[in-house]
Parts: C-alpha cells; sequence; structure tokens
C-alpha cells in the first residue's frame, strides 16, 4: 500500500508552541490568538483507516471550518515529540502511551477526544503452529514495554495458557511487523488487529482468538496551553474528525461512500489493498469512535488499568487532564450521543 502522507516520517524538535506561528502556516499559535488556518497533526500509525479518515476530514470537512490550507499530517513514532516541541497542534496515539505522557506532566497535555473506541484482542498463529499447544513457542506483542504485550498476556489466561509457559520476543514497530515476522516464522504467536485476518489466514496460519473490549484505544491531545489560546480551533478540529467518521459509516451496512472515499483516498496518492477495502465493515463497527467519544465508564476501567500496570501514579485521574466540551458540543450539534459527558 502506498503511503501518502504530506510531510514525510520523523518530526523535528521545535520550540513551545508559544513560539511557533507565523507566515509558515498558521499550525500554531503565537498567543496573539492569531487565525488558525492549518491542521498540524502527528500520529503513530499509517495503515490505512487512520490515513482515510483525517482525508475525509480535510477534503470535504476541514475546509469550511476556516481551516483553508491544506493539512499538514505525519506518521511517526515520535509523535509526541512533535506535540510537547510545538512542531504540531495536535496528535493522536495509542492512549498507554499518552496517559503515561500526561502523566510526567514535564509539559501539560490535555485529551479532547477518541479516535478508537474498543481494542481488539485477536491473537494469530503461523501455519503449522496447534492453537491448542503452545508451550514454549516464541510470542510477540510489539517492543519492550509495549501495551499489546499486556493484552497479549490477558489473551493467553483467557483460554488457559500461562504466558510464563512462552517466550516473549519483542518485535519493533506495530502490529504490521508482527505479522510479517509471523509470516517470515520469526516468531509462532503474535497479538494482532482484524485487518491481518486475511493475510493470516492465506498464509496458513489461524486467528484463534478474535474479541473486541470497549475502551478509548486511541485518543486525540494538546498541549494544554494551546487549548487555552485557541479553542475555537481545537473545536473544529475534533467537528471535522466527527463529520468525518459519520460520512464513512453512512448506510446500514457503514458502506454507503465506501467507493467514493477510496477514489479520493487514490487521488491523494493513498491506494488501498484489497484486503484492507475488505475490513472496511468491521472497522467502522468495531474500532472507530464515530461519535468521537467512549463511555465514562470505559475510561475509568482503562484508567485502572494504568494504574494496576504502573502507567500512571495511583492517584491518577483521567478527568483532571481531558477536556471534552469542545467534543460535547459538537456531539450535541450533530444530535449524537454525548459520550463521555464530562
Amino acid at each position: 500500500m502506498k503511503k501518502a502522507l504530506a510531510v514525510a516520517a520523523g518530526l523535528t524538535m521545535l520550540s513551545p508552541l508559544a513560539a511557533c506561528g507565523g507566515d509558515d502556516g498558521g499550525g500554531a499559535a503565537d498567543g496573539d490568538g492569531d487565525e488558525i488556518t492549518q491542521v498540524r497533526m502527528s500520529y503513530d500509525g499509517d495503515d490505512f483507516m487512520n490515513q482515510m479518515t483525517w482525508m475525509v476530514a480535510d477534503d470535504m470537512f476541514w475546509p469550511d471550518l476556516g481551516f483553508t490550507e491544506p493539512a499538514e499530517v505525519t506518521a511517526s513514532p515520535e509523535y509526541l515529540a512533535g506535540l510537547i516541541g510545538g512542531d504540531v497542534w495536535v496528535a493522536q496515539g495509542e492512549s498507554d502511551v499518552i496517559w503515561a505522557a500526561v502523566a510526567e506532566g514535564s509539559v501539560p497535555l490535555t485529551i479532547v477526544g477518541v479516535a478508537k473506541d474498543t481494542e481488539a484482542w485477536w491473537m494469530g498463529s503461523r501455519a503449522g503452529v496447534d492453537p491448542e499447544n503452545l508451550e514454549g513457542l516464541k510470542i510477540s506483542g510489539g517492543p519492550t514495554g509495549d501495551r499489546n504485550i499486556t493484552v497479549a498476556k490477558n489473551i493467553l489466561e483467557e483460554i488457559g495458557v500461562d504466558p510464563d509457559d512462552m517466550k516473549f520476543v519483542p518485535v519493533a514497530g506495530g502490529s504490521d511487523e508482527r505479522l510479517q515476522a509471523l509470516l517470515a516464522e520469526q516468531i509462532d504467536v503474535a497479538q494482532l488487529q482484524p485487518r491481518h485476518l486475511a493475510p493470516l489466514e492465506d498464509a496458513g496460519g489461524t486467528m484463534f482468538h478474535q474479541e473486541f473490549r470497549p475502551i478509548p484505544q486511541e485518543v486525540w491531545v494538546v498541549r494544554t496551553d494551546f487549548l487555552e489560546e485557541n479553542r475555537e480551533a481545537v473545536c473544529n478540529y475534533i467537528k471535522g474528525r466527527v463529520q468525518a467518521f459519520q460520512f464513512a459509516a453512512e448506510g446500514e451496512t457503514n458502506t454507503d461512500n465506501r467507493d467514493e472515499i477510496v477514489e479520493m483516498t487514490r487521488e491523494r496518492g493513498l491506494d488501498p489493498s484489497e484486503d484492507e477495502i475488505a475490513e472496511w465493515e468491521q472497522e467502522m463497527a468495531t474500532q472507530l469512535a464515530l461519535t468521537g467519544g467512549a463511555p465514562a465508564e470505559a475510561f475509568d476501567e482503562w484508567n485502572d488499568d494504568m494504574i494496576a500496570n504502573g502507567n500512571v501514579p495511583e492517584d491518577f485521574d483521567w478527568r483532571d487532564h481531558s477536556d471534552f466540551s469542545c467534543l460535547s458540543e459538537v456531539q450535541e450539534e450533530l444530535g449524537l450521543p454525548v459520550e463521555p459527558g464530562v
């Protein structure tokens, strides 16, 4: 699949947001109330669904909300460095990483919305592996410290396998890299994503555990000072993203606008595979946070999990580090459920 990103992967650290702005596209305010005319975002993954949804917003909704310049979007493992350093003004990423960054607190950050409201607990094995006999085999949930290692261990416990009876192997990158390691027989078992079902089965493997858990898996986060000085821009960003989610999911099977969107992404240089297109309905139904939010109970459960895993201090409360006022306004305006509503 072609990767169509407005900026090459990798971010350059800049001075804090208060020192940005000027004539370079207005992605960050200078503190004087200058109009923000461009979305500048970083995120940690460049799979088709991640790219497609911001492209729909940029093509159809953000221009009417004041973002008259094409969005500048970067996929990079250093996506939070770009936000903290001021190269971008909004970031999207895995909630475990963002919770830890928010708790660290060297630069105040505020969570403002949800991109994915479900976590996929999917696990697969390569060809030749018996899912009923996993003891002693090599497994990966990603690089050392990755949230998906915890997910993998939880899955194993659910199916009656002691995680200590398997050998955990770190694999750099995301789930796509774990799939490739699995297909290359470098590992025997991996924590995967729904989009990997078809290629895994085509290669003779088995997706032997398929479960979805309601959690705020990926969120949008901004610098707290940026939100205070540029609330309208943040609200408009959120509105465009939620409108894009809603447009992408229209219809009884969530596919009314699929062909139009796929054609639009191809015009932008992003050419999804047939497997990625085939996953459309499932992604809409089980992955994307179509309202831009998630229930408060899901946030509470996630917060408790982050405390239990040592990602954040015991007194950490997500309510102290989030502002969903923009999101609530957007949800009310669009006639959507208001969640988390705090």
